[in-house]
């Protein structure tokens, strides 16, 4: 089978180390001269904890820092009035947190020489104009390792109960990425295991979407290996592991963000999203949840349509995972068995149902009429109202 015609979108230049971070704020000090916007979460914003110690390290060296905090996922009117306060002639937006917050910090960088509103150029709800302005340099520093944030063009936002879009542009992309996979030591553990599960989501998505190229298998590969035994590892007692474990989650997260910037995703971001907008559930949690029984469901279609070359390989990908998980299964049983490691992974590292977060067969009406849009259209198959409806039954 030839390659078929594919783009790749361009990646920051990342910085990857345990404990680099000290080396960034050397790097800021000599690089950026001027006014720095600064965005952290409420956490990283406290006395000796690194928002605090970067943003004292700057002063200290006489910059102009503009520091703002960014809590739960970002909306439309946060960005606009972050924006507002800041200086069209900032050098420099420096984003240190989780997904929402690089989010809101992304938007925000792309704004601030403008002094637009996102509400402009927001995917499906916004104006429409085109995105053809001046914006900032965006540096991030995620502290999780989930949403891949750190290396992609878009900046989710969302007004619960309305709507969950993206604000996407290749000019968005962060200039400079800095993974200290230290900083994860940070994130409280339920924290770590949910956005980790929405990174592997990710590149389980991107690895059997319709759309994947020899480079983006390559990179989803590289991170579902990375992934494997990595909260094992954080869990142990041994430092040595504990290291390698957030380190290996730190760049598996990452490797997503590309994977899903240039292969798409599939069902079960397709679901999550307009979950998102109507109701307030973890993110990460829901892909937990959801990724089970939507791969099930993809399957269980995939072999009904075996005489497709395209959904044969697909096949194949799905019997791939399983057997990085499962390498003693023989070929047989690995489509089982990677449900069965799916299903011991949302049990063990994400038991909470998403009927906690107000979800339920009588108040789902609106997903299922907002979900065949975005990340759907890049699912392996068509799955039926029915289907879906099965999957987050499941996941309840």
């Amino acid at each position: 089978m030839s390659i078929a015609n594919f783009q790749f979108a361009p990646m920051p230049h990342i910085h990857f180390g345990w404990g680099i971070r000290e080396q960034l704020i050397n790097h800021l000090q000599t690089q950026y001269a001027g006014r720095i916007v600064l965005i952290t979460g409420d956490f990283l914003s406290r006395p000796a904890q690194f928002g605090q110690i970067l943003r004292d390290a700057l002063l200290e060296n006489n910059r102009h820092v503009d520091h703002f905090t960014v809590s739960g996922e970002p909306s439309p009117d946060i960005v606009d009035y972050i924006v507002k306060q800041c200086k069209p002639d900032t050098q420099a937006v420096v984003g240190i947190g989780g997904g929402s917050v690089l989010d809101a910090a992304k938007a925000i960088a792309g704004l601030i020489p403008s002094q637009t509103s996102v509400m402009d150029y927001l995917e499906g709800v916004g104006a429409g104009k085109p995105f053809d302005v001046e914006t900032c340099p965006f540096i991030a520093v995620p502290t999780t390792a989930g949403t891949g944030s750190e290396t992609t063009k878009n900046a989710v936002l969302s007004r619960i109960g309305e709507f969950k879009k993206s604000f996407r542009d290749n000019k968005l992309l962060a200039k400079e990425t800095w993974l200290d996979s230290e900083l994860l030591k940070t994130c409280p553990k339920e924290v770590l295991y949910s956005t980790g599960m929405d990174a592997f989501t990710q590149l389980l998505e991107s690895y059997t979407t319709l759309k994947p190229n020899p480079i983006t298998d390559a990179l989803a590969w590289q991170g579902m290996t990375l992934f494997k035994g990595a909260f094992e590892d954080i869990d142990s007692n041994d430092p040595d592991r504990q290291q390698n474990g957030y380190s290996n989650l730190m760049l598996a997260a990452s490797l997503s963000g590309t994977t899903l910037a240039n292969a798409g995703l599939g069902a079960v971001h397709g679901l999550a999203g307009p979950i998102g907008a109507f109701f307030e559930a973890p993110h990460g949690i829901v892909c937990a949840k959801l990724l089970e029984p939507i791969t099930d469901a993809n399957i269980e279609t995939l072999l009904q349509n075996t005489n497709h070359e395209s959904d044969a390989l697909t096949l194949n990908k799905y019997r791939q995972i399983g057997l990085l998980f499962n390498p003693d299964l023989p070929e047989d049983q690995l489509l089982t068995g990677l449900l069965k490691t799916l299903r011991h992974y949302a049990q063990t590292y994400t038991p909470q149902g998403l009927s906690e977060y107000g979800l339920s067969m009588e108040t789902i009406s609106n997903v299922i009429l907002s979900c065949r849009s975005g990340s759907m259209l890049g699912n392996p198959v068509i799955l039926s109202d029915q289907q879906l409806l099965d999957a987050i039954q499941k996941s309840l």
